[in-house]
């Protein structure tokens, strides 16, 4: 089996993320709309955020200074930003986390302007956290786990 130079796995992982930032802007958001007043209000911050492209070993985004952060306001508008580094992502990238949450019964969902992979995930409510497990986007599957800070 032939090993993947950390170069060539960067170059994948980039590839990985703009497919996803693709695939988002072709499936685009449905007819939900958003809940008043939330009751998951507050600031979130990823305490895990792991990535496994197909094929792949997964990337603990955190431990590679990657970060995700979301504030949600009691009137369901969302504020924050995602940040990769360039170990992750193969250059730096960076997006804002600005639009709305849509809760249906314990499942949320973010409708944001900028396309990312975050669009595509479906939240549970587990306590004070907010948890995608094993959720595939794109070409690749994430685990991000958001905990009310």
């Amino acid at each position: 089996m032939r090993r993947i130079s950390a170069a060539r796995q960067r170059v994948r992982v980039l590839a990985l993320l703009l497919l996803t930032l693709s695939s988002a802007a072709v499936s685009g958001c449905g007819g939900d709309t958003p809940n008043q007043p939330s009751s998951i209000a507050g600031a979130y911050t990823a305490t895990v955020f792991r990535v496994t492209p197909t094929g792949q070993s997964t990337i603990d985004v955190l431990a590679q200074g990657g970060s995700l952060s979301i504030t949600i306001a009691s009137n369901n508008s969302a504020s924050g930003t995602l940040s990769l580094p360039a170990s992750v992502a193969g250059a730096p990238f960076s997006a804002s986390m600005t639009g709305t949450v849509v809760q249906t019964g314990t499942t949320v969902r973010f409708e944001q302007t900028a396309d990312t992979f975050v669009r595509d995930l479906t939240f549970t409510i587990v306590g004070n956290t907010l948890q995608a497990t094993n959720q595939v986007a794109g070409v690749g599957s994430f685990t991000i786990t958001l905990t009310r800070q």
